[in-house]
């Protein structure tokens, strides 16, 4: 559509844009046009309404509270129930709708995502209806950025995302800053951290990042407990210059005063252009107890030699401290 309205608007920049989407959709959609012509302006309307930005590298998580909060999303989804249905018996027709649709079943799973405390068996489905639709159009990938093609999203989602882990014994954990986050990630993480809601391939919701130095900081599990694991989430997005870091240490107190060694791992180099996350992860054979875990991290802080950004600061973004 929007190539269509731009090579029109080209030969006559006088034209009534609305009219040329209203016969742009009457011969891509047939009868379900008027449907999702009405999805098309209610998503503008409602973004026109947050007076939110419209940012390239947004994900649908930053407009969950504005044009894609839930009422509009329940809306959205009444739109294309009926297109689907007005063109129910025509497959050519109905591949448009359902194609046109994609994007919106995307943005449902991601708001969940990032919500918690939904309906399971609800998300099962959409996961499953998900990875059934991008499979049988063969969708190659989400975005641009190197992130996984639609089938692993979805075998991700459902290890990653979907409730059904251990506890984690840092969940809702006080925060205290060492080496604080750059900018306006200091705040997000004071919840971020500890919430048990895993980041997606962006970094615009959940991530906590830091650029051009080291980070520190220590949570206050509120009391002491008996620790075996301690694990970070970490964001590689090499196109956005988000590199791994190169070593993490875990240290233990019961008093925040006294710290001994609960273990560190160093990171190889990853050149890799794939979007991943990396979890830095240490275990103990038995036991030992803790109130307080000190997570100090060594970063790249400036971008390689082989990185495009050679000599610019680099960041690095973690998400989640699992501690069982």
């Amino acid at each position: 559509m929007r190539a269509y309205m731009v090579s029109k608007l080209m030969w006559n920049p006088y034209l009534n844009t609305d009219s040329l989407m209203r016969a742009f959709m009457d011969g891509y959609y047939g009868a379900a046009s008027p449907y999702i012509y009405q999805y098309e302006k209610l998503l503008e309307g409602g973004l026109l309404a947050s007076k939110q930005r419209l940012w390239i590298y947004d994900s649908p998580v930053s407009h969950k509270d504005g044009m894609l909060n839930t009422n509009c999303r329940k809306r959205y989804n009444e739109l294309f129930d009926q297109a689907e249905q007005a063109v129910a018996g025509d497959p050519v027709l109905l591949k448009r709708v359902r194609l046109s649709r994609l994007p919106l079943q995307y943005a449902d799973l991601e708001i969940a995502r990032a919500e918690g405390d939904h309906d399971l068996n609800k998300i099962k489905a959409q996961l499953a209806l998900f990875g059934e639709r991008t499979h049988e159009y063969e969708i190659p990938t989400l975005n641009e950025r190197n992130n996984p093609p639609p089938g692993e999203y979805c075998k991700l989602y459902a290890e990653r995302y979907l409730p059904g882990k251990a506890s984690n014994l840092a969940k809702g954990a006080k925060v205290i800053w060492i080496q604080e986050p750059t900018g306006k990630y200091k705040a997000l993480g004071e919840t971020a951290l500890t919430d048990e809601l895993f980041g997606g391939t962006t970094f615009v919701e959940s991530w906590v990042g830091w650029e051009g130095v080291d980070g520190a900081f220590i949570l206050d599990l509120g009391k002491e407990v008996p620790v075996t694991s301690i694990e970070g989430d970490f964001l590689h997005q090499l196109g956005q210059w988000i590199l791994l870091p190169k070593k993490v240490t875990y240290s233990i107190s019961t008093d925040n005063a006294a710290y001994r060694a609960f273990g560190e791992k160093s990171l190889p180099e990853d050149r890799s252009p794939q979007v991943k996350f990396v979890g830095v992860k240490c275990d103990v054979p038995s036991p030992v107890s803790a109130r307080y875990i000190k997570v100090e991290i060594e970063g790249t802080k400036i971008c390689p030699s082989w990185h495009y950004g050679v000599g610019y600061p680099s960041w690095f973004f973690i998400d989640e401290i699992t501690v069982r």
